[in-house]
């Protein structure tokens, strides 16, 4: 498998393309050694190598965007039986989905302002053209954002 010039020309071996699925798929380095044919402190050197290490990591980041997505598509059915929850004639019954809904709202509310936050960070600290801003700059720029964002 050929990588792309930032880790040099260096290519996996067989092994390496073989061990990388199992330890996305979270085996352990114990139990990927053994299902591929080496040692376990191989795959510990392997982990540490940039250009297995990036393989690895560009795969697990494609399998949890694939979760993420299937996530997101299950919420969407999960808050249509929340609807129909509100619909129920039993006071109760609506009462819990309300309950559910607004612990669901507080539990994420942080995380998606935390989000927002950083999406901000990295705008302020890259320009446009991806040139990286002084700290006096950035230090205003997040103070403003701050500043913005406690009076809401």
């Amino acid at each position: 498998m050929q990588q792309n010039a930032t880790n040099s020309e260096k290519e996996l071996s067989e092994k390496q393309v073989l061990a990388i699925p199992h330890l996305v798929s979270a085996k352990s380095f114990g139990e990927t050694a053994e299902l591929v044919g080496v040692n376990r402190t191989t795959i510990y050197r392997w982990m540490d190598d940039p250009t297995f290490r990036e393989e690895y990591d560009r795969q697990r980041d494609a399998v949890a965007g694939f979760a993420r997505a299937g996530m997101r598509s299950l919420m969407l059915k999960a808050l249509a039986v929340q609807a129909e929850r509100f619909d129920s004639d039993d006071p109760r019954e609506r009462a819990r989905a309300a309950k559910e809904i607004m612990d669901y709202d507080a539990k994420t509310a942080h995380k998606h302002e935390s989000q927002k936050l950083l999406n901000r960070l990295h705008s302020v600290i890259y320009s446009t053209n991806n040139r990286v801003l002084d700290q006096p700059t950035i230090n205003s720029e997040l103070e403003q954002y701050l500043n913005s964002h406690q009076r809401h």
